[in-house]
């Protein structure tokens, strides 16, 4: 016989059954328009008006390359405006593009200058040249104890300082050096031989017939200057040249040579 009690148990934990179920299934709504959302925002389909997010893209990178120019013409003069000497360079560029670029260090009484050209390596620049006048303070005023370099070759301050440009029946210039090769001899002392390549400025300029030459130890430097006859209409292309340089007898030994502004090392052997 069922009692009285029995049907009223089964009734309450009917309905605790039924809440727990229906609880159950709101938490799975809800955890499921969560997931949708969040896959509109990051993984999934974006929601319909959601900005569109743009990469942002780098910048390609412009390379550039160290082009050489020419020195037509180089002085030293006492600067207008201020207590200090200018060193003033008549220069040629090769194309429409290439940039001056300058730096000056000073060493005690030794001033070193360098002036290069950079141009773009991945632009088609037309091939025109140009001539500059580059002027550039050198903070200092130079006398004659003073020692001033320009591409590493020394500058005579005692025959060029304060010379104003543009006198002279003629122009002069460093020629462009494109490569040294170095021949050494088999008789003792070994006679050695700089053949060099490089280029002049214009159909005008010649190179100067005897290159000056100075020994420091065992470093050897050589100078190559062009002339031109001064105010004279030349055509401007540039002429390959090959001229050899007789460096005399070196003794043995490994010996540092420097071209206008190529430098190169070399050795005379023993035997």
């Amino acid at each position: 016989m069922r009692r009285p009690n029995a049907r009223r148990t089964m009734s309450v934990s009917s309905f605790f059954t039924l809440v727990m179920l229906f609880a159950g299934l709101a938490l799975a709504a809800c955890g499921a328009a969560t997931n949708a959302s969040d896959r509109g925002a990051t993984g999934g389909p974006p929601n319909p008006g959601s900005p569109a997010v743009m990469e942002p893209t780098a910048d390609p990178v412009a390379t550039t390359e160290r082009r050489g120019i020419f020195f037509r013409h180089v002085t030293l003069r006492d600067a207008p405006y201020s207590n200090q000497t200018e060193l003033v360079i008549d220069l040629t560029l090769p194309d429409a593009c290439t940039e001056l670029h300058h730096a000056v260090t000073i060493d005690g009484k030794r001033i070193r200058v360098e002036v290069w050209g950079v141009g773009p390596s991945d632009q088609m620049c037309a091939q025109v040249l140009r001539e500059e006048t580059l002027v550039i303070p050198l903070g200092v005023v130079v006398s004659d104890d003073w020692i001033v370099e320009l591409n590493r070759v020394e500058i005579d301050v005692n025959s060029v300082a304060r010379e104003e440009p543009g006198s002279g029946s003629h122009e002069y210039g460093y020629a462009m050096i494109e490569q040294v090769e170095v021949r050494v001899g088999d008789e003792r002392p070994r006679q050695v031989v700089a053949d060099v390549q490089g280029a002049l400025p214009d159909a005008c300029a010649e190179l100067v017939e005897s290159p000056e030459i100075t020994f420091d130890g065992a470093k050897v430097t050589v100078t190559l200057q062009w002339q031109r006859p001064r105010d004279l209409m030349c055509a401007q292309v540039l002429r390959p040249f090959t001229t050899s340089v007789d460096l005399g007898e070196l003794e043995p030994g490994t010996y540092t040579l420097v071209v206008n502004d190529l430098e190169t090392t070399f050795t005379v052997e023993t035997n």
